[in-house]
């Protein structure tokens, strides 16, 4: 536990030392940012297009509605991601629910 708590305590104290000198708007960040973004993106159509568990037992159109309700709403949201993620699990819960009743 003491090894742990070291571990995170010494990264937690670079950060802090080099926090003040590193510029947010560099070329190095906006390329850590793209790459972060892609990854999530990969992330996002993999679960789309092969999706394993209960996740595989939904249409892949309810999945590719889902997406598309949650990005509509981040984009008219202007970025507020837990919103748009909420409103996308919902909006595929609700679509499951109907296939099940109507389906």
């Amino acid at each position: 536990m003491i090894l742990c708590s070291l571990g995170s305590y010494v990264w937690r104290g670079l950060g802090v030392l080099l926090g003040g000198r590193l510029e947010p708007d560099s070329d190095v960040f906006r390329w850590i940012s793209c790459v972060a973004y892609a990854m999530i993106a990969g992330l996002v159509m993999r679960l789309i297009v092969m999706p394993g568990g209960p996740l595989a037992a939904s249409l892949f159109w309810h999945r590719m509605l889902a997406c598309l309700i949650g990005l509509a709403i981040y984009r008219g949201l202007r970025g507020n991601v837990f919103i748009a993620v909420g409103t996308g699990a919902a909006s595929l819960a609700i679509l499951n629910e109907l296939r099940g009743v109507f389906g």
